[in-house]
């Protein structure tokens, strides 16, 4: 299935592929997920880099009170993530993975600290931040959802898991969501400070996405006893 891309989403899937290949993101999961035990470390862990992603679209849309062209890809994106027209739930989605390979079920989880941080400073940056950043900061995310779920994708598959438990992952690999801001990304841009302001949340999403992974990396090699090579 070919996606067709802006220039900007472009750029940032590009920067993102970049910093998981120097990373060795993928090399590291397949390591860490040869065997179930260590996919359903993975698939525990990573519960809770992602179960709290609608929930940041909520902040932001409040701080947004009635300025309804500012709300518009976050209800668009939200809408999505409760599964659209006919679709199951993205939580859904992710439940079905944990249950298709033997994990505990979500409220059960107990969230590892690297991630308590990673969330902590995204719900801080999305109160925070100015309205544009903080708009910009949830586009600049959605377009992650293409290098990272294609490789997640890639090694879910190498892991043997099921085609339920891989609907998740299909979902998120083919995902634009991006799209949905592009109005008022490109509107925001426009304003005064806005191509500053538009650098300002980039910056801020690369540096604290690119800790959760050394994050998620670190906490699965310290509870991995054997690995495979």
């Amino acid at each position: 299935m070919k996606i067709s891309f802006s220039l900007s989403a472009e750029k940032i899937i590009n920067d993102e592929e970049l910093i998981l290949k120097e990373l060795a993101v993928e090399k590291s999961l397949y390591c860490l997920t040869c065997d179930f035990e260590g996919l359903k470390r993975f698939a525990e862990a990573f519960h809770f880099v992602r179960y709290d992603f609608c929930h940041l679209n909520f902040i932001v849309g409040e701080r947004c009170c009635d300025r309804e062209f500012l709300w518009g890809g976050l209800a668009k994106n939200i809408y999505e993530e409760l599964g659209g027209k006919n679709g199951q739930s993205h939580n859904q989605l992710y439940r079905d993975f944990l249950a298709s390979i033997g994990a505990r079920e979500d409220v059960f989880l107990e969230e590892p600290e690297f991630a308590s941080q990673y969330n902590r400073a995204l719900q801080t940056y999305c109160r925070q931040a100015p309205i544009p950043e903080a708009l910009f900061a949830i586009a600049i995310y959605e377009a992650f959802d293409i290098p990272d779920y294609q490789l997640l994708l890639r090694v879910v598959k190498q892991a043997g898991v099921s085609q339920q438990g891989l609907r998740f992952f299909q979902v998120h690999a083919v995902a634009n969501h991006f799209e949905m801001f592009e109005d008022v990304v490109t509107w925001l841009r426009q304003q005064e400070g806005g191509e500053t302001a538009f650098h300002r949340a980039k910056e801020f999403v690369f540096k604290i996405q690119t800790k959760m992974w050394c994050g998620l990396i670190e906490h699965l090699q310290e509870q991995t006893t054997d690995c495979c090579v």
